[in-house]
């Protein structure tokens, strides 16, 4: 844990933009060459994840496992980890987080509305955590039609990667990739670093104020990304799983049962954990969340519900 108490060490930034949205790197060091040092070493480290994890991509290593020609396909250990990660905490969402949804992805290149939900309802029996399992070194699949997504993984992953470098360092941080955030040890004088969360309804303007610490932090909201078609909008972030809606939760009683959650906050150890929940609670807003983790969800009539205290 960095808790640097010098008021020597200056703040230093370095932008950059990867994954389709704009990085920031801010560290505290003592002169411009140790923090530009770790700010290259993030700007590398996240470009190469971008490119091995690209959807879009048909030189990336996703693109060959979702065009594969056989049932198992060989991965690397860093895939491996990724996966295991995603499966564990995947399978605390009762379906709500589903990296096959990537599946569906394709549908929304359909020109109407009705040809997308065509295009789901039948590749939606293809879809779902039983359809791919892990071994060792090995990815298989149960049908050939599944593809994977990891863009609600990997620039999470990105980011803690970023604070486990500015960690190794030994240099106090605030890692934010297009509002995936992780905070590495304090200020220089000792305090938290704060960290706003936007108003769904107006992006520009800030609701509240949160500080953080060796923490992870993300925010999904529906007004991210959307595709408009027939005047109907599709977000970016997909339901595969309708039965979910009958789940309880810790917040259950401070949720009205008449306001739809515009936005999801979590703030947990790590980036990646608080982005699968933070996606999760904008699909089943009752999800239980057990553990050391906190919330925060903003309804249609600008409330909050968290378990922030």
């Amino acid at each position: 844990m960095i808790s640097h108490s010098n008021n020597k060490l200056k703040k230093y930034s370095h932008q950059f933009n990867c994954m389709t949205t704009p990085c920031e790197v801010q560290l505290y060091a003592a002169d411009a060459k140790s923090a530009d040092k770790v700010a290259r070493l993030i700007e590398k480290n996240t470009r190469r994840l971008e490119k091995k994890y690209n959807f879009f991509s048909d030189d990336s290593l996703i693109a060959k496992i979702n065009n594969r020609e056989q049932a198992i396909v060989n991965i690397d250990k860093e895939t491996h980890h990724v996966l295991s990660l995603v499966r564990t905490l995947s399978a605390t969402t009762q379906g709500c987080f589903d990296i096959t949804v990537g599946t569906l992805k394709q549908c929304i290149k359909q020109t109407t509305v009705a040809k997308i939900e065509a295009c789901r309802a039948r590749l939606t029996p293809f879809i779902g955590a039983d359809k791919w399992r892990l071994t060792e070194k090995s990815l298989h699949f149960s049908n050939e039609f599944v593809k994977l997504d990891l863009g609600g993984v990997i620039k999470e992953f990105a980011v803690d990667q970023a604070g486990e470098i500015a960690k190794n360092e030994n240099m106090a941080a605030l890692i934010n990739f297009g509002g995936d955030i992780y905070v590495n040890g304090n200020k220089p004088d000792g305090s938290p670093f704060n960290v706003a969360i936007k108003n769904p309804k107006n992006p520009q303007e800030n609701i509240a104020i949160l500080q953080l610490s060796n923490q992870g932090l993300t925010t999904s909201a529906h007004y991210e990304r959307s595709t408009l078609v027939e005047g109907k909008s599709y977000s970016h972030i997909i339901n595969s799983n309708s039965s979910n809606a009958s789940s309880s939760s810790k917040t259950n009683d401070k949720v009205s049962n008449t306001s739809a959650i515009l936005s999801a906050t979590v703030i947990s150890h790590s980036v990646l954990t608080s982005g699968i929940y933070s996606t999760s609670l904008m699909v089943n807003a009752n999800l239980v969340i057990e553990g050391d983790i906190n919330v925060v969800m903003i309804d249609e009539e600008l409330r909050l519900h968290q378990n922030i205290f």
